[in-house]
């Protein structure tokens, strides 16, 4: 995501660095608690019912407050971004949501024996969670909108009248849109030399979909880059990664 300021935030898609060392155990088990297990069942509900634009989701998690993205790991990332949707979309309000919290834990501490621990006054509920609202993008600062075929299922695959930009072996550079909000360029690919190695189908636009902007479909490529274009040379050496991007972010390497 980006900023105002036109930099990349905290929620960036390919991550920040400054974190320390990523660990990994081959044999982490998929939830660590049975919460984590409700939340991946809560998906299909709520999204359901709401993040009916392709990004939507995605946003609203990177809409949430630092504090609120880290602090819960993967799953408490879905159940925040899940008590955004609710609120946006007048399902679940957020002052609903924190008294109904604030019963529940005031009902702990009742069966933990901890009366004392209660809050006396209704000013002292759970608070909501800190979201920043959707930024207004300027249409005229994304790629033009067009007519495609109604598709017969739900996707997110649009069939295009006009050939596709760039073709396999073409070397590309990529940019995120220049303005505050939802984009699919993860961050340390930006401005980096790859090349182009295969072309998908083309997809409506969740930079312009998540901000409820139209779909504005583009052709969508894989674009390989060496490790150590992106990081340097302390990458992993012969390594390639392979990145799908939306033609709007893309330009020939030699302009």
């Amino acid at each position: 995501m980006q900023t105002d300021a036109g930099e990349r935030s905290v929620h960036d898609l390919g991550g920040v660095t400054g974190f320390g060392p990523v660990p990994h155990d081959p044999a982490e088990p998929p939830f660590h608690a049975d919460w984590e297990k409700r939340v991946f069942g809560l998906l299909g509900a709520v999204t359901s019912e709401t993040a009916r634009r392709p990004g939507e989701f995605r946003y609203a998690l990177e809409r949430l407050h630092p504090d609120d993205y880290f602090k819960n790991g993967y799953f408490g990332r879905w159940l925040a971004g899940f008590e955004v949707l609710l609120d946006e979309y007048g399902v679940v309000s957020r002052s609903d949501l924190a008294l109904r919290m604030a019963e529940l834990r005031d009902v702990a501490l009742l069966e933990a024996g901890r009366r004392d621990l209660i809050p006396t006054a209704t000013s002292q509920a759970t608070p909501a969670r800190r979201v920043a609202p959707v930024a207004d993008r300027n249409p005229a600062l994304l790629p033009p909108d067009r007519p495609t075929p109604t598709p017969q299922r739900r996707t997110v695959r649009r069939e295009l009248a006009d050939p596709p930009r760039f073709n396999v072996g073409d070397h590309v550079v990529a940019a995120a849109p220049a303005q505050p909000g939802h984009t699919r360029l993860p961050g340390y690919a930006e401005n980096k030399l790859g090349i182009v190695v295969k072309l998908h189908h083309a997809e409506v636009l969740p930079d312009s979909t998540a901000h409820n902007r139209g779909e504005r479909p583009q052709h969508v490529y894989c674009v390989g880059y060496d490790a150590q274009t992106l990081w340097g040379d302390e990458a992993e050496p012969n390594t390639t990664i392979h990145v799908d991007l939306y033609e709007c972010y893309l330009r020939p390497a030699d302009d």
